[in-house]
């Protein structure tokens, strides 16, 4: 926007992005560090993907249901800012990972870019903490998907969340014989997947009026979002689905609950089948963290097996992402202590003219023994400092 000579432009940040100043980018950093630290205990490496990637090679991996950023390079090739890391990871891979020894066990730490209407006033920038096994399957790798999850949770500091499981498997299986019966199209399919995933019952309930539908299957649709609980959960749904021949999923997500029942974790994970996640890519096991307060998912992963196979390779796999914006949220909720570095205890060392490279000297000695160390001159003017902590009630995206 072009300003008058005389008028100043107004310096702010571009609707949905922040800069993050000292306080706050120092409990940031504390965070991360933390749940860098946690995931690599258990092997997972770390990686770093592109900010741009070519939006055709994408979505050879699944659709995307966000809606990214795109520009056109010099080149001419429709490009787009990171929308979702797990689609990266896959692409990565199939092509420079593609001759090492699987199972493959990857961490990142990543800012993605999705836009959003003004009027909802969301973040346009996020950062994901997260991880991508690939060439791991089973109950046993579904597992450690829950189990590291809650790791990683504790190390941020949480306590109070709970996360629950899903799978893809029934619902899927269910709408593909609605399909087959010529009652519904794909279209309608996709919508009764998002009102799933929206938890808008409302929705459901008006999806699955449409004419000429199977009353056994309107009968699932419509209850099959409200079971939750613990491992009897799998069973209620099993009655329910075994006279269509419906099994996808139900087992694996049996046995994988009983895993977490065994290692002491059943009071904060439960079995949830209204937890559908919006990206068509997951293939068996969903998962979802909460926090109380909080008004959406702390994150969320599950099981892909078929990605990989847009981008020419087969192979299983499995991760999860969780928002670290919305761990701070869940913290301040929490009303616990902000892990930000304690600067009270900067030292000063005074630069004399008369040997400026003494105080360099000194300085270095006191920070090879940890300490914070500043340096000023001796003719200098001197202001008491106080350390740049942000007081956050509130975390707020703008």
């Amino acid at each position: 926007m072009k300003q008058g000579r005389n008028r100043a432009v107004i310096p702010v940040t571009p609707r949905g992005f922040k800069d993050v100043l000292p306080g706050e980018a120092r409990w940031r950093e504390s965070i991360i560090s933390k749940t860098r630290k946690t995931l690599a205990l258990w092997g997972y490496a770390p990686i770093e993907t592109p900010t741009l990637e070519v939006l055709e090679v994408l979505e050879q991996g699944g659709t995307l249901t966000s809606t990214p950023f795109r520009l056109f390079d010099t080149d001419n090739e429709l490009l787009v800012l990171r929308p979702d890391v797990t689609l990266q990871v896959a692409r990565m891979a199939a092509s420079r990972l593609k001759k090492e020894d699987l199972p493959l066990r990857l961490r990142y730490v990543e800012r993605i870019y999705r836009e959003e209407e003004s009027q909802r006033g969301l973040s346009r920038q996020l950062t994901q903490i997260g991880v991508e096994a690939i060439g791991f399957s089973g109950m046993y790798a579904d597992a450690e998907m829950v189990l590291l999850l809650v790791d990683t949770l504790r190390a941020a500091g949480l306590t109070d969340f709970t996360i629950a499981l899903g799978t893809v498997g029934v619902l899927r299986e269910l709408l593909e014989l609605c399909v087959e019966s010529k009652a519904v199209d794909e279209a309608w399919s996709a919508e009764l997947i998002k009102a799933f995933h929206a938890g808008n019952y409302v929705a459901i309930e008006q999806l699955t009026n449409a004419p000429g539908l199977d009353a056994r299957y309107v009968e699932i649709l419509r209850v099959l979002p409200t079971i939750s609980g613990k491992s009897e959960a799998v069973e209620r749904v099993r009655k329910m689905v075994a006279p269509l021949g419906i099994v996808n999923g139900l087992e694996q997500l049996y046995d994988t609950y009983t895993i977490i029942e065994g290692a002491g974790l059943a009071p904060q994970v439960n079995i949830d089948f209204s937890v559908v996640s919006a990206f068509d890519y997951y293939t068996g096991l969903v998962i979802e963290a909460y926090a109380p307060g909080l008004g959406k998912a702390l994150g969320s992963g599950g099981r892909y097996d078929r990605m990989l196979e847009g981008f020419g390779i087969s192979a299983p796999a499995a991760g999860f992402a969780v928002s670290l914006e919305s761990i701070m949220q869940a913290l301040l909720n929490e009303d616990a202590a902000e892990q930000q570095e304690d600067t009270s205890d900067t030292l000063t060392v005074t630069i004399s003219d008369g040997n400026p490279a003494e105080a360099f000297i000194k300085a270095k000695y006191l920070r090879s023994q940890g300490k914070v160390v500043t340096l000023e001159p001796e003719n200098g003017t001197r202001h008491e400092r106080r350390p740049l902590l942000l007081p956050m009630r509130r975390f707020s995206n703008e």
